[in-house]
């Protein structure tokens, strides 16, 4: 083994096109060119047969073969498996990390608080934090962490005023653009013509998944008032562009919102041929039109798995005038980014991370008319407030043309200084380079510990308090947990009689609770007499493949 750090990142998969994904092939990338560590991915949605010569070992959580079978039965017995926690303590076993980096939501990586080989490595988080307040238990999560990194500026201030002293806010590391991908075209008026567009007309145009939190009720609300407002030599030529997916589950109804705010001929779609693979610019006509590259009705609106490339989502960018990100919040919302390095001003609700991107690249922050507390999340969400988005479009559209190129000058500007992949790395790669590991951190070859478990529970306990100290003092010896929020809450179900979990009730008493963390506490031992070599390992065929499918000369 060589005596470079082992440096372990959990995430999606660095070859997906998501957020997530992207992030990682970034990070990952540099951090692997900087020729300093021993890398590893564990990669929750990735699978064995997707990668070939890896420059780092790439282990996948999803199975190759969806086929009945005991490895898919116990993949699905657990929600957070699919995130990794039933193959993250065999991928830890393996690589022996000396840290362990993760950038997901709160729900996603929860789970690695609890791995019985947490004492063994370092752990930075980055958790993507889009509103406060944070629930309590995802700011007793971060407690856990060692350090933290935060998307946005808006998300280390609202851990760090949460969370106070308990959790250790180490700065951002926010995702970042590459300047020369995300550019704005030489001629916006030939490029548009080349797209079957106006090269007169006047466009406010959005990326954003079709969800809940997306307002494109608002938005298009907010348009109907804007061409109310407008004089007819600008309301005439202007249109609202929505790169989206159509029909989504539990997403919007799109139609509906075109004809309840008189948008009929005003909202211009993407769509992507599903014959002939081309993108086309066109009216909104509902989730499926004819293609007008290869003739036939085979043209739809783009979605995650059947997206449009990044030279085209370029390309869509630099067809608006003006970006919009009409959100009740945001963990970061990288179509802003990408709109403003191609020049495009952005206006967003002035609220979690689209106020710093607003405040970085100099675009319009929309007012919030008012907040509201989400019953999923108990977190202030945010609604814009509509009349003055309908002021900040007609007041850009009633600019002069040196002015609007001003400010598409500053938002390439802002956007290219302060979102910058090899900056996001680097704050990465200085932390790796400097923390001080705590304890056995690192120190995969430590004295073994292996605690008696008691087969059944004793019955001498004059009240649930006594028990609950007895559970973690005794049974799992992490008396420290005692009273933080586990404990504090296994009392409380306790003398309840119920665990209350996001509004449900659960029967529970002392044997359930007895016989769940017995559980834990055998495979904390299986796992350490592992770690010591005292019970034999069987590499399974997930742990070979990481090692078959990387570069045999870096091997």
């Amino acid at each position: 083994m060589s005596d470079k750090k082992r440096v372990l990142l959990v995430s999606e998969a660095h070859y997906l096109a998501s957020g997530f994904g992207t992030y990682s092939k970034q990070i990952l990338r540099r951090l692997h060119d900087t020729g300093k560590y021993e890398i590893a991915e564990f990669a929750s949605y990735g699978k064995a047969s997707a990668v070939h010569d890896t420059d780092w070992l790439f282990y996948a959580n999803m199975l190759d073969n969806d086929s009945p079978c005991p490895e898919l039965d116990e993949y699905n017995r657990n929600s957070v498996h699919q995130f990794g926690a039933w193959r993250f303590d065999r991928v830890c076993l393996d690589f022996k990390p000396d840290v362990v980096l993760c950038y997901r939501d709160p729900w996603m990586d929860m789970w690695i608080k609890d791995s019985p080989l947490r004492p063994y490595f370092h752990w930075v988080w980055m958790p993507t934090v889009d509103s406060a307040p944070q629930r309590q238990e995802w700011i007793n999560g971060f407690s856990e962490c060692d350090a933290l990194f935060a998307y946005s500026e808006f998300g280390a201030k609202v851990m760090k005023e949460q969370g106070k002293k308990k959790v250790n806010v180490i700065g951002c590391a926010s995702p970042g653009i590459d300047p020369s991908v995300y550019v704005p075209v030489p001629d916006k008026r030939e490029h548009r013509k080349r797209l079957g567009i106006d090269p007169d007309c006047f466009i406010v145009g959005t990326v954003m998944r079709n969800q809940k939190r997306k307002l494109f009720f608002e938005l298009m609300k907010s348009f109907r008032l804007f061409l109310d407002a407008a004089p007819p030599e600008i309301a005439n030529k202007s249109y609202l562009y929505l790169h989206t997916s159509y029909p989504e589950p539990q997403g919007w109804d799109l139609p509906d919102g075109i004809m309840q705010n008189g948008l009929g001929g005003k909202v211009l779609m993407t769509y992507l041929c599903r014959n002939c693979k081309k993108l086309s610019c066109q009216p909104f006509n509902d989730a499926m039109t004819w293609c007008p590259h290869c003739n036939g009705l085979s043209a739809v609106c783009p979605t995650v798995s059947f997206g449009v490339t990044i030279e085209d989502l370029v390309g869509i960018y630099n067809l608006f005038d003006l970006y919009a990100q009409y959100a009740i919040c945001e963990g970061f919302g990288m179509p802003q980014v990408e709109a403003a390095a191609c020049g495009i001003p952005v206006a967003a609700t002035n609220y979690s991370a689209m106020e710093d991107v607003i405040h970085h690249t100099k675009g319009f922050p929309i007012p919030v008319k008012k907040f509201f507390r989400e019953l999923e999340t108990n977190a202030e969400r945010a609604y814009p407030n509509n009349e003055a988005m309908a002021n900040t479009i007609l007041e850009f559209f009633q600019s002069t043309a040196t002015e609007r190129l001003k400010k598409s000058m500053e938002a390439r500007a802002g956007a290219v200084s302060r979102y910058d992949w090899d900056d996001t790395a680097k704050q990465w790669e200085n932390y790796i380079d400097s923390y001080t590991p705590v304890g056995k951190q690192g120190a995969w070859d430590s004295a073994p510990v292996f605690p008696s478990i008691p087969e059944a529970k004793p019955d001498n306990f004059s009240n649930h308090n006594e028990f609950i100290e007895w559970i973690f003092s005794d049974l799992m010896k992490e008396p420290q947990k005692i009273h933080k929020e586990e404990g504090v809450k296994l009392v409380r179900d306790l003398n309840f009689g119920a665990q209350i979990s996001f509004g449900s009730l659960n029967p529970i008493d002392q044997q359930k609770i007895f016989d769940l963390y017995k559980s834990r506490a055998v495979n904390k031992l299986q796992t350490e007499r592992v770690r010591c070599g005292l019970l034999p390992i069987t590499n399974p065929p997930f742990i070979a493949e990481a090692y078959n499918r990387k570069r045999k000369e870096n091997g």
